[in-house]
């Protein structure tokens, strides 16, 4: 799945930059349409690779801390585009370091390479809606508490589940006590009492179908059903959700307050 998700974003970065191959803007439009399309398809990969593993860090980042996720996306973009600037400054010199573009005119070319990556960061984040991955690794030696054992279904009393678009989309064997929604790249896996189903759709798209649901996005990737809550388990300032059917979903540090007044625990 993290290989098709690589694949369709490498597959849209070499679009855009075949566009701005076409366009030519920064008086590129000049250069020969080969040369062009391939100046631009070139940086704007070189720009995804240099990019993509300071974005996942930044979004490890803005969920391990209460550091808004838009500026550490900000600072992501704005860190990435300074290897990138001295990259771009050296092709247009002619692979020589013997040139402004390294030096008085780097602030200029800094901020055109910033502008357009971060164009295309909020292009991507606009169609994919994405939704930061959660660091499952932990250390070897973390006090770590044991998974919980899953209830029996049989012994949870199960209330009558509200009609919701959203239940129209899950094979009738899974029922419709849903516990929770979780974020995988971009799919949505719902898990009910008696199993779980992959959807490809957006966790907004998700939770607009599930009007009617009594529940809550507890953290940027997961949404729970309130009444399939059985217990919270607390680490210092992480929290996680013990859930019906024997899932920990993770509570966001700034959603922490509103649960919290809302009654959840």
């Amino acid at each position: 799945m993290l290989l098709r998700q690589l694949a369709i974003e490498i597959f849209i970065i070499a679009a855009i930059g075949a566009l701005l191959g076409l366009l030519g803007p920064f008086g590129t439009y000049a250069m020969p349409v080969a040369m062009r399309l391939a100046y631009w398809i070139g940086f704007i990969l070189v720009g995804y690779i240099i990019y993509r593993p300071v974005q996942t860090v930044a979004l490890w980042l803005a969920d391990a801390t209460a550091i808004p996720i838009w500026v550490a996306l900000l600072f992501a973009a704005g860190l990435a585009a300074i290897p990138l600037t001295g990259a771009v400054g050296f092709a247009l010199a002619g692979m020589s370091l013997e040139t402004d573009y390294l030096g008085s005119a780097f602030g200029t070319l800094y901020l055109q390479v910033l502008g357009i990556g971060l164009a295309i960061q909020a292009g991507m984040w606009l169609l994919f809606n994405r939704q930061p991955p959660t660091n499952d690794l932990a250390p070897a030696n973390a006090n770590v508490p044991p998974p919980p054992i899953p209830l029996d279904v049989n012994d949870i009393p199960l209330p009558e589940t509200p009609t919701a678009p959203f239940f129209d989309r899950l094979p009738p064997a899974l029922g419709t006590n849903l516990v929770c929604l979780e974020m995988q790249d971009h799919y949505v896996k719902a898990h009910t009492l008696t199993g779980s189903e992959m959807l490809l759709m957006r966790m907004r798209d998700a939770i607009a179908e599930l009007d009617g649901v009594e529940g809550q996005q507890v953290h940027r990737s997961w949404w729970v059903a309130r009444d399939q809550v059985r217990a919270v388990r607390r680490d210092g300032r992480n929290m996680k959700l013990e859930l019906a059917n024997g899932l920990l979903a993770p509570v966001a540090r700034n959603r922490q307050e509103k649960l919290r007044s809302q009654g959840w625990f």
